[in-house]
């Protein structure tokens, strides 16, 4: 009760939309399973989706995108070896075609335009990293997934970064977003950011 206002809460889903009985390894800064679906859900699911995580972690992502429905490829990357290790315990072998590899954000070795999504979670400078390397490497990273992602793609990323965001948007190092929804993941603010490619 606040004033005159009676704010009633209800929970709408079970466990199973918080638990999801393929993470069997965890990572810190791991996604939810229900935030990561979110932000695949953004991504505007075509069965014949070329699908990017270059952070993949735990997988999460990739995983949730695979739940929703048909696709061409799923594609994860990431710079840790513990965190491809998790994703490929959490994938077991289920979810294919789905390709994990061990590869740099900033150096993708896939050809221009071989990618339909980019769908993340970038760093956001506080568990991995800090602002001042995000500083550097998110024009790193924005040029690379420019390079690889299609005409007509779409990217959806998650991050705490909003000044630098908006930043990279005023330089023109990366296209001001079509939709950009605010969120707190566990108490932090964040924005999820969808970003089409022209």
């Amino acid at each position: 009760m606040i004033d005159s206002e009676f704010f009633l809460t209800v929970r709408l889903s079970d466990d199973r939309m918080r638990h999801r009985e393929y993470k069997a390894a965890h990572r810190p800064a791991s996604l939810r399973a229900s935030s990561a679906a979110a932000l695949a859900w953004l991504s505007e699911l075509r069965d014949d989706d070329v699908v990017l995580d270059p952070f993949c972690g735990a997988g999460t992502i990739l995983i949730e995108r695979a739940h929703l429905g048909k696709y061409a490829m799923l594609l994860g990357s990431d710079r840790d070896q513990a965190a491809l290790a998790a994703a490929r315990t959490n994938v077991g072998a289920r979810y294919k075609p789905i390709q994990l590899e061990h590869w740099d954000a900033a150096a993708i070795p896939l050809a221009d335009a071989s990618v339909s999504k980019i769908v993340t979670n970038l760093p956001w400078g506080i568990r991995y990293g800090s602002h001042g390397e995000n500083r550097k490497l998110y024009p790193e990273w924005f040029r690379e997934f420019a390079r690889v992602l299609k005409s007509g793609g779409t990217m959806v990323l998650l991050t705490a970064e909003w000044r630098l965001m908006r930043d990279l948007e005023r330089s023109r190092k990366v296209a001001p977003p079509s939709k950009m929804i605010r969120v707190s993941l566990l108490g932090t603010p964040a924005s999820v950011y969808v970003i089409k490619k022209p």
